[in-house]
């Protein structure tokens, strides 16, 4: 098993063979290279959910995503990241609290 046909399997969502293959490139991870479960390959997992949070909401053959769906995937790809010692390229929310009073 390659580790294009990893991502594919592991996401289970049709996202492009380009977007995989770039996740997996940019983690420096050659898409047609023997599969091996190591940390740059879950980073580019993360990444490939990464990618399927900020696509459009259209729903192609049979498949959408609802904003539930999206939050649990965000939690997802956030503890990915954070298992591996990565920060998620998402910031997290922070909040100003000023009494005036």
């Amino acid at each position: 098993m390659t580790y294009l046909e990893a991502a594919k399997a592991k996401l289970n969502y049709p996202l492009t063979d380009n977007a995989f293959t770039l996740a997996l490139t940019d983690r420096g991870l050659t898409a047609s290279a023997d599969y091996s479960n190591c940390s740059a390959f879950q980073l580019a997992y993360a990444d490939t959910i990464m990618t399927l949070i900020h696509s459009p909401n259209v729903s192609e053959g049979g498949y959408s995503i609802s904003m539930s769906e999206r939050d649990n995937l965000l939690k997802l790809a956030q503890g990915i990241y954070e298992a591996n010692g990565a920060s998620s390229p998402m910031p997290k929310p922070t909040a100003k609290f000023v009494q005036r009073w």
